[in-house]
């Protein structure tokens, strides 16, 4: 497992069946990351982040905005915060580096995107996997994503102990402007976003969500990271569908800095 691009977007635990989901599985989204903040005594999800190799995550942009690095803790391989019994254990690493897209504006959003070098590098197990990075810009209008999150169960409502995850078509950004226009909102939604949701509402990401990864999986199986949660009005509701960074728009930015 030298080769993070050989391993990446690859579930190496074996499926369990899930009937409408909601609870994930044990090692069923191994490059999920709980990106912890220091708080007066303890480190508290504040959050989401996927794993890129055994150096770097990625995150958005504002989940790390004006935060010391040492005020960050990165968990790698946990499902159920609650539990300490499972098949493998999860990861802790300190932050390095916070590289933060030099172009991210707090007012709008657009460029919601950071990496994450750790002091010291992961070791891939079952339940600890890198995700794949898009080679080219396709659009994946109509495809299935799947976000994933230990953020609310819904607006204002509590934070689960086990990670959540949903699907979600993704739709033309002209649409999730129309959209959101007829819920009442005039938002400009430029490319470097990708729309992900439904018109009835009811699925979507929530508060400490964001960060996290929405992911695409490829003809060969393996999963693709489509898009980092940034922004979304309110939590799943009708007309107002979750806006993602696009990160097929942000692959050459990336993979420069990977090489640090």
């Amino acid at each position: 497992m030298t080769d993070y691009t050989d391993v990446c977007g690859r579930r190496l635990w074996p499926e369990a069946r899930i009937v409408g989901g909601a609870r994930s599985t044990f090692g069923r989204w191994p490059w999920q990351i709980s990106l912890r903040q220091w708080r007066t005594s303890t480190y508290l999800h504040k959050c989401g982040a996927a794993l890129l190799n055994e150096n770097w995550a990625i995150t958005a942009a504002h989940c790390v905005d004006s935060v010391p690095p040492s005020d960050l803790l990165l968990r790698l391989g946990e499902h159920d915060l609650a539990s300490e019994e499972e098949p493998y254990g999860f990861q802790e690493r300190r932050v390095q580096i916070v590289a933060s897209h030099p172009q991210f504006d707090p007012r709008t959003f657009e460029y919601d995107l950071a990496l994450l070098r750790f002091y010291e590098p992961v070791t891939f197990q079952p339940n600890i996997l890198p995700v794949c990075v898009p080679t080219d810009d396709e659009g994946f209008i109509g495809k299935t994503a799947y976000v994933t999150g230990w953020g609310r169960l819904y607006e204002d409502g509590p934070l689960p102990s086990v990670l959540q995850e949903v699907s979600v078509p993704v739709i033309e950004n002209s649409q999730c402007e129309s959209m959101y226009r007829s819920a009442g909102y005039v938002e400009h939604i430029p490319h470097i976003f990708i729309c992900a949701g439904w018109k009835k509402g009811g699925f979507d990401s929530c508060e400490g969500d964001s960060g996290g990864p929405m992911v695409l999986q490829r003809p060969d199986k393996r999963f693709l990271l489509a898009g980092v949660i940034s922004w979304g009005i309110g939590c799943a509701e009708p007309n107002q569908p979750g806006v993602y960074t696009r990160i097929s728009q942000f692959r050459h930015w990336i993979n420069q800095i990977l090489q640090f």
